[in-house]
């Protein structure tokens, strides 16, 4: 049974479009030294000393709309994550979500493993949904210069097919789902921000991939654009979860424990699952 969560009127439902095989943690923090992870091997890694991964979607669900956030690498085979073909349509399927009953496609950024099934074939994957894209992300990865093919193949398209929609900081994308800007990973970054009949939560996109960065919140991961701008933005967010009490949604933790809430408890930060 998937994780999921109630946020008032919306339900929010942790799925994935696959799991890559595990790696060393270096692979994705190559800053980081591997004693660094001593104090966070029960909290992040496998026993094996692997970080797992996961390349997550969550499913907003009111009586108003059905959404998704993010749309994760696409149908594949990916060799480069170990042949595995991209499971979301299926895993979508399985939660009685039909792409063309789903109302709005929201990308937190452009990286490929957001926007993976945005195009089936050239067509919206998502018949009768807007996407809804971070005006600035927009610019960063289309606004000059060649393009990258996973945005020529993934979002470009998008527009001349007249379902692109470009947000800002703060634009309601649906009732009560706003976009949160939260720059660094790319320049156009958002989080997801969900407020329902008084409850709260964030979905943060990339801004965490790893319970230890709670903690370490210098900690960049190597994608990151522009790693200070991460490493503050991810600071200020971590400390309003706390000081608010927010549910938080992160894709890339593991399954089955990606959706939670920050505790802090003297003076140190620990995930707590939903």
């Amino acid at each position: 049974m998937p994780l999921r969560t109630r946020i008032g009127r919306i339900e929010v439902v942790a799925i994935c479009d696959f799991l890559p095989p595990p790696a060393p943690p270096d692979q994705s923090f190559p800053d980081v030294p591997l004693e660094a992870w001593e104090p966070y091997r029960e909290s992040s890694l496998r026993p094996d000393g692997q970080l797992p991964r996961n390349y997550g979607v969550f499913i907003l669900r009111s009586d108003d709309f059905t959404a998704i956030v993010d749309t994760g690498l696409g149908p594949g085979p990916h060799q480069a994550q170990g042949g595995v073909q991209g499971q979301l349509l299926a895993n979508l399927a399985a939660e009685g979500v039909r792409p063309e009953d789903t109302t709005a496609v929201l990308n937190t950024h452009l990286h490929p493993d957001h926007v993976g099934w945005n195009l089936t074939d050239g067509r919206a994957t998502f018949p009768n949904a807007r996407y809804c894209v971070s005006r600035v992300d927009w610019g960063y990865w289309t606004g000059g210069g060649e393009i990258a093919p996973h945005v020529r193949e993934s979002a470009v398209p998008l527009e001349a097919l007249n379902v692109l929609e470009l947000v800002d900081d703060g634009d309601e994308m649906l009732p009560g789902v706003r976009a949160l800007a939260t720059p660094g990973h790319t320049p156009g970054h958002q989080s997801i921000l969900i407020e329902s009949d008084g409850d709260r939560a964030i979905i943060t996109g990339d801004l965490l991939h790893t319970a230890a960065q709670l903690q370490e919140t210098d900690w960049a991961f190597r994608a990151d654009v522009d790693k200070p701008l991460a490493s503050a933005t991810r600071r200020a967010l971590i400390e309003r979860a706390v000081r608010e009490k927010l549910t938080l949604a992160v894709g890339h933790m593991p399954i089955d424990t990606n959706i939670g809430q920050v505790i802090e408890v003297e003076g140190r930060r620990y995930w707590q699952v939903v």
